[in-house]
Order: structure tokens, then sequence, then C-alpha cells
């Protein structure tokens, strides 16, 4: 690729839109580092963008369909005004770059999975004229540099430290769009959250495709545990989590180091995607239900106030009216703390997409969705009942999306608690006195904040 040359093009202003998961919303915060060095301000105005950014994801075809209306919706928008650049980037741009320039010729630059940080560059670049540029090469390591005012909040931070996935899961594109793992050495990892609690981060969220893989690039018993120890020793961190976990990548010393990391909060999400034995052998998952059922009995003994969360696939091939009921009947059994449940759809390049047939119909694949959500919400009112009455610690993100009278946070168990208090701010820690609840949401009265200056 050709060498990056200064140019004399002003700053502007960049727009960025991210899709899909938390990985994504830690790869924007990256680029977006990158336009401020290049003294770019960030906005939320389509017509005062010089540049707009998608972050794309391509694990559901929803994302993408979004994702292509959007950018056909953009050629008045690009037209408008000289020097505008459109760009994407992420998994879809990655599995379908010369695809959207094809469709949409009026997209100025595209990166993949690995090549991103060199999007803010590029863009200035397209800007001075040259361009349109096509970059997936997957050469570069993405880099973790990023600015404090590019966090959605300042007292939280996601922290990446693993990138893509070795499974074989037979309804993922993730494998293919974003390689073969890569951890990240445990040193880097550490200096990372060190800075983010030096700019006043006190909840740092781990994250990975499979996060318990981690390895840290060393040779020995390097393991998930070796990190969470290390962070759990930062002063000033006062909570740590991760997501996602594969059943299969739990060792004995990442859960010993779960039970004594006194930061770790109570919460592992770790999918199930069916309770089927026939379905998850379809699907290439690498356990059984039994087998499932074994760690989270295992998780539960060593820490009993842990919280499970799952994630499930409806309608997966194949899947039988038998197949679900064992399905609702594992959701009620496990008392999972909150499911994620989505309907199936076929993603070209995967091997369900290839070579099974999508036999579910979507009127059935929407109401086993619903029954399967049904059996969680009756599973969460009833654990959020034995709650009233108790007191918990909760960390105050923010206003309540659906009440602005009302703050909204989250217990170390990441359950959600609403009160109304004038004492609490963003960012707030109090000791909050459950006082009702419905399924999704604890409702309270705080007995005392803890620390309501950050």
């Amino acid at each position: 690729m050709t060498v990056m040359q200064p140019t004399t093009t002003p700053p502007g202003r960049v727009l960025m839109e991210v899709f899909g998961c938390q990985m994504n919303v830690v790869d924007a915060e990256l680029v977006l580092g990158r336009f401020r060095k290049l003294a770019y301000e960030e906005t939320q105005d389509y017509d005062a963008a010089d540049v707009i950014v998608f972050n794309t994801c391509s694990v559901r075809g929803h994302a993408e369909d979004r994702v292509i209306s959007r950018l056909g919706a953009l050629r008045d928008w690009k037209k408008a005004k000289a020097n505008r650049v459109l760009a994407v980037m992420g998994c879809m741009a990655q599995r379908e770059a010369r695809d959207i320039r094809r469709r949409l010729p009026h997209v100025d630059l595209i990166t993949g999975t690995k090549d991103f940080p060199k999007l803010a560059e590029l863009a200035q670049r397209v800007r001075a004229g040259e361009g349109p540029f096509v970059v997936i090469d997957g050469t570069e390591r993405p880099d973790v540099e990023r600015l404090p005012t590019t966090r959605p909040k300042p007292f939280q931070a996601y922290v990446t430290i693993m990138r893509g996935c070795n499974r074989p899961c037979t309804y993922c594109i993730v494998p293919t769009v974003r390689g073969r793992e890569i951890s990240r050495p445990v040193d880097e990892v550490v200096d990372e959250v060190k800075a983010l609690v030096d700019e006043g981060v006190v909840e740092v969220c781990l994250l990975g495709q499979t996060v318990n893989a981690y390895d840290g690039q060393l040779p020995g018993q390097v393991t998930l545990g070796t990190l969470l120890r290390r962070l759990d020793a930062i002063a000033g961190l006062k909570r740590l989590r991760f997501i996602t976990s594969h059943p299969t990548d739990f060792n004995d010393d990442t859960f010993a180091a779960m039970a004594e990391c006194s930061r770790l909060d109570r919460f592992l999400h770790m999918p199930i995607q069916s309770g089927s034995d026939r379905m998850l052998r379809a699907m290439r998952r690498g356990y059984t239900v039994d087998k499932y059922r074994a760690i989270v009995d295992r998780v539960r003994a060593a820490i009993p106030d842990m919280q499970v969360g799952c994630d499930w696939i409806v309608g997966f091939p194949g899947e039988t009216e038998a197949d679900h009921e064992a399905s609702l009947a594992v959701c009620e059994e496990m008392r999972f703390s909150q499911s994620f449940v989505f309907k199936y759809s076929p993603r070209p390049g995967t091997v369900s997409a290839e070579s099974m047939v999508d036999d579910v119909d979507n009127e059935t694949k929407k109401r086993r969705n619903n029954e399967l959500l049904d059996v969680q919400a009756r599973v969460s009112l009833t654990s959020h009942q034995q709650l009233v009455g108790r007191e918990l610690d909760v960390l105050f993100e923010g206003r309540s999306r659906l009440d602005d009278t009302k703050w909204a946070g989250r217990d170390p168990a990441h359950r959600i608690v609403c009160v109304e208090d004038e004492r609490i701010r963003e960012g707030a820690f109090a000791r909050v006195r459950i006082d009702r609840c419905s399924a999704l949401t604890l409702f309270g009265s705080v007995v005392a904040v803890h620390d309501a200056s950050r």
C-alpha cells in the first residue's frame, strides 16, 4: 500500500455510527481517536459532517440491510458538498468490500477488521482528492491508542483483549471476517487498564469473541485467570467483567481466579444457543447440554452469587418442536439471569447457509423467540422478587431510557436498578434498597451515596 503523505486539507467534522457488538464500539473509539489527532471534531449531525463512518456487523442480515439502506440514502448528502467522505469499516466491509463499491460507487473508503486504524488518514487523503480506497489486507495489528473524550462514558471502558475466533460454529461468519484468535500480551492489557483508571475509569469490561480462550501470546500457563488477577490488583479499579465466554474454553485456573478476584462482577455471559443436543451438534458448538450444565454448576458452587446470562438461537435448520421444548425446559431449569434470543438467519459463507435448508418459517421462529422470552421473564421476575428488601451496590450509568426522572445503573450481577434521587449523578456509586421489581428492572431507594464525584 502507498505510504501516507501529509496533506494540507483542513480538518472537519466526523460522524461515527456503530452497528453490532461492543467490540465494534471499541474499534470506533480507536478510529475517533485517530480523527481527533488530525483535529477533527465529532458530530451527530449528518448535515454538519464532512466524514461519515459506518462501523458494520455481519452476524445478522438485518444489520447489513440497515447499512446498505443508509449508504444508499446518503447519495444526495455526498453530492451536496465537495470533499465529503463516506466510509465503511468492520465485518461487513471485510466480507462485502468489492460488492459495496460495485453497488454503491459513492462510497469513498472501505477498511476491513484489521486495517481500520488507517481509516482517518485515508479519509483525509480522500478529501484531498485521492482515492477511493479499499483496504482489506488484514496485515496490520490494530493499535489500542484512544483518547478519553472518545469514550461514551468517562467512567466506563471496554478493552479488547483478543480478536478473532477459532470455533467452527456452522452459523457464524465471525471466523471468516475477523480471522483466527490473536491475544494481546498481558502487560499491554494491564498498561492500558492502568491508563484508563488514571483517566477516571472505575469499570472495565474485557472483550473477545471467545474471551475465556485468552492466552496472552506467551509460553507457559497463561490464561484469562492470569490477566484477571493482574487487573484485580490495580488500585482505583472498582469493577471488572468479561464477555463473551465459550463453554469449552474454561479451565481450572480461570475458575479459581474468578472466585479470588474481589473486583470481578458476579455475572457470567455464556451462550448456550440451544437446549437440544441434536441442535448443538448441528451448530458444532462442541458441548452437550449436560456439559454446559456441569460448567454452570461448577461456577455456582465456587461463587454462589454468580449470575449466568446466555444467548439462544431459535429456528436453526432442522429444529423441531421437540428441540424447541428442550430449550424451554433448559431455560426454566438453569434459572438464567437474562437471555438474549435471536431468530436464525442464514449468513452467506457459513456452513449452515451453504449446506443446510432454512426450513423453519418466520412465524414459527417468531413464536419460539417469544416463548423463550416468556420463560426467561418468569424466571427473572421470580429471581427479582427475592431481592425485594435487600440492599445492593449500584454504579449509575445515566438517566433511565424509559423514564428520565429516574437514574439507571447496574449492580455487580449486571441487574438494572432504577432510583429517583437528586443526589445521584452519572458515574455515582450508591447503596440501594430494593423496594419493588419487574422482570427486567429493580426499583429502589438510595441508602447511601458512596461516590457521586466521578
